[in-house]
């Protein structure tokens, strides 16, 4: 998420994330756009941190990746969200008084609202003055994201689980842009005042809940929505602990502090923060800053020049800084080389999210011949690329959960190939290509441009050739990227998933048949055994039972080879040493209204 974030989640930006990073600095803009540091700009706090990618959209129903979602998580408010210190991570309330409390049939939950929350002040409403968020915005809201019209690429997240939403969702596809919400009730959405409604699931779900701290499902304001139109995504209105005070898609993006914010700093946290700085701020409201500056830089070596002038507040690092400023110890911990130890923090993380390489199922090569896939799996060596390309700033992947998740392979064990040259070869041979002959060049789809990227593809290409199998790379931006791949029209796609919820049913949802592109099993994987296993393990309580199933469906997912496992991802980078509050929470991998700057 990539995570979101990065929420992603979020199908994420893992290149741009894992070796890039993030950056937080105070930038002024001159009259003739350059940048020079600041800490302040007009008696105002200010903090940056750049953005990796132009993001797709700002509107939270139409984005489903993790540069759009930086944005829109700190603009637009949830009804839920993900305690800041808590681990594991624990949902908690936030534009509701308290957490939806289930009543006597065990499928409905009454959700509160909190009073006095506004909008942002924004000229779609009277006067140009915010108005106060009540349930028909809720309402609104949850239609808009199961509006097909509207939202193509995150229903999954809700889909089957609230009591006549997927009929409504039909019913807007049969009507089309015509369709008018206000004349289509759904059964299981019942307003009881401005301030309170009912959900009705559709049977009882231990994952109902996760999907309400999703950005996707931010609450927004019809009005908005109707007098901005197709310039909404450029055009965020929100309740977010900021508000979009300069829009700029690839230059400075400007956040501004939203001065009616209803949230305020946590005063409990986890004991061995007790007596840390980060509680000094226990109380106060959020956010802390009172601007967030987000130019866009896509390339690593602009970003920690930046960084090490003191400009950038926040950095993560590609494999060749890392070799410049840092080291892994004997025992495995990771350290600040001595000089760099004096002028900088250093922080990790476990990413929940994961980087794999897709096929394109629907491709006549790749899609329909198992064997040519399980020569590539046994082809390409994960642990080595985590060494040489991360610095071992990562974990080799044995199933498709990341590491941290319940049902991982730590609980189930791994299910996954072991790079093996003479199988590879093999294999090739079985798919009717012996030493690579007859078969075409295939191509591998890249989100991005940059050195780091290339490098990463070298690394492949190279492993690839010693087995007979040529490759080229497409380097592209990501919105180009997505469109390519939402449209499910690529051999093989460098890619990743960021959890949407910290629940292994967020991946194994990848590579389910009804979620098929434009959703995010964009490769078009089938198969009706994994399907009855997913289906069943998706309303499951945690358990060994459920743990079982998994098993099963990693079997499958070893046979068919729809994906090839590479990576869960350490977060790893450096903060200036006057730099508050960062926690590492991967759920909130943008936590701005938490930060302060000394």
């Amino acid at each position: 998420m990539n995570l979101l974030q990065l929420r992603s989640k979020l199908l994420i930006a893992f290149v741009a994330s894992v070796l890039v990073g993030f950056s937080s600095s105070c930038v002024k803009k001159n009259e003739k756009g350059s940048t020079s540091s600041s800490a302040t700009s007009g008696g105002k706090k200010v903090f940056q941190h750049y953005r990796t990618s132009a993001h797709k959209t700002l509107d939270p129903m139409m984005q489903f990746d993790q540069a759009s979602a930086q944005i829109v998580s700190n603009v637009y408010d949830r009804l839920l969200g993900y305690d800041y210190f808590a681990r594991p991570y624990k949902l908690v309330p936030v534009l509701l008084e308290k957490m939806p409390e289930k009543q006597e049939d065990g499928l409905t939950y009454l959700f509160t609202l909190k009073k006095g929350v506004v909008f942002h002040d924004d000229a779609a409403f009277k006067d140009g003055i915010g108005r106060e968020l009540k349930v028909d915005d809720v309402i609104y809201s949850l239609k808009r994201f199961a509006d097909t019209n509207v939202n193509t690429l995150s229903y999954v997240l809700l889909e089957g689980f609230i009591e006549g939403l997927d009929a409504f969702r039909d019913e807007s596809k049969k009507q089309g842009k015509a369709f008018n919400y206000d004349k289509h009730d759904v059964s299981g959405i019942k307003k009881l005042s401005d301030y309170t409604f009912t959900l009705k699931f559709t049977r009882p779900n231990p994952l109902a809940l996760y999907p309400f701290a999703f950005s996707g499902m931010s609450i927004v304001a019809r009005e908005a929505v109707e007098k901005y139109g197709d310039d909404f995504g450029n055009h965020p209105v929100g309740t977010g602990p900021f508000y979009m005070k300069t829009y700029s898609r690839r230059g400075i993006m400007v956040l501004g502090k939203n001065e009616k914010y209803h949230l305020s700093f946590p005063s409990d946290a986890p004991a061995e923060l007790k007596a840390a700085e980060v509680l000094k701020d226990a109380g106060k409201k959020l956010p802390l800053v009172d601007e967030v500056h987000l130019p866009l830089i896509e390339e690593t070596q602009p970003a920690m020049l930046k960084f090490k002038r003191g400009e950038l507040h926040w950095i993560g690092m590609n494999k060749d800084e890392f070799n410049n400023m840092a080291y892994r110890d004997a025992n495995g911990e990771f350290h600040l080389k001595k000089d760099f130890a004096e002028k900088f923090d250093m922080y990790t993380a476990e990413y929940l999210s994961v980087s794999y390489l897709k096929f394109g199922m629907d491709d006549p090569i790749v899609g329909k011949n198992k064997a040519l896939r399980q020569a590539i799996a046994y082809a390409l060596n994960a642990k080595s690329f985590v060494e040489l390309m991360l610095n071992s700033r990562g974990v080799p992947l044995n199933t498709i959960i990341p590491i941290p998740i319940a049902g991982s392979e730590k609980d189930v064990g791994p299910f996954w190939y072991q790079a093996n040259l003479e199988m590879a070869k093999k294999k090739l041979a079985e798919a009717g290509y012996p030493d690579g002959k007859g078969l075409p060049e295939l191509v591998v789809e890249y989100r991005g441009t940059n050195k780091d990227v290339r490098q990463m593809f070298e690394f492949v290409r190279n492993e690839l050739a010693a087995a007979g199998i040529k490759v080229r790379a497409n380097f592209q931006t990501f919105s180009n990227f997505l469109k390519k791949t939402n449209a499910g029209n690529f051999q093989i796609a460098d890619a990743g998933w960021g959890a949407d919820y910290p629940d292994a049913e967020n991946f194994y949802q990848l590579l389910y048949s009804k979620n098929k592109a434009p959703g995010p099993n964009d490769g078009n994987f089938s198969n009706a055994d994994y399907d009855k296993l997913y289906e069943t393990i998706k309303y499951m309580e945690h358990g060994p039972e459920r743990l079982a199933l998994f098993k099963k469906m990693n079997e499958v997912i070893k046979e068919e080879v729809p994906l090839i496992l590479r990576y869960n991802p350490l977060a790893f980078g450096l903060v200036q040493k006057n730099v508050r509050n960062l926690q590492g929470n991967m759920m909130d991998e943008y936590p701005y209204m938490y930060l302060d700057i000394n």
